[in-house]
């Protein structure tokens, strides 16, 4: 799987199973709306599928998503191929789109392993079922 970068913009994207993934990273400002959308404009034709993280954005200009709306508008054909991850997702999706909400695993509790029997265990409470 090849990964491309713009890190002076913050937008990393790759290609997997047909679907487009794009990070994009602590600030959503102008140039990162532009180059979001140079992404999607040229690659939403081969693609099944685009994703979109914006749950490292920390800071988000609103003229910047203003600008990305009205161009998402204008130029994304299918509007269900694209999903946001993230809350900024309501902000920057239009009519069409979709947003994930991806929960937080929990960090402190460690997993704890589970009993499989396999009917030969001398503690076996299940009656090998």
């Amino acid at each position: 799987m090849e990964k491309y970068q713009n890190k002076a913009l913050g937008l990393t994207h790759h290609f997997s199973h047909d679907n487009l993934h794009i990070a994009v990273d602590e600030q959503f400002d102008h140039p990162q709306a532009d180059a979001l959308m140079e992404i999607l404009r040229g690659n939403q034709a081969r693609c099944k599928r685009i994703f979109v993280d914006v749950r490292k954005v920390a800071h988000s200009r609103p003229s910047a998503v203003a600008a990305f709306k009205s161009s998402l508008r204008a130029q994304v054909t299918e509007p269900g191929r694209l999903f946001f991850k993230g809350m900024l997702g309501f902000d920057l999706g239009i009519n069409g789109n979709r947003v994930l909400i991806v929960k937080k695993a929990a960090a402190a509790a460690p997993k704890e392993k589970k009993h499989v029997c396999k009917g030969n265990c001398s503690h076996c409470t299940c009656g090998h079922r």
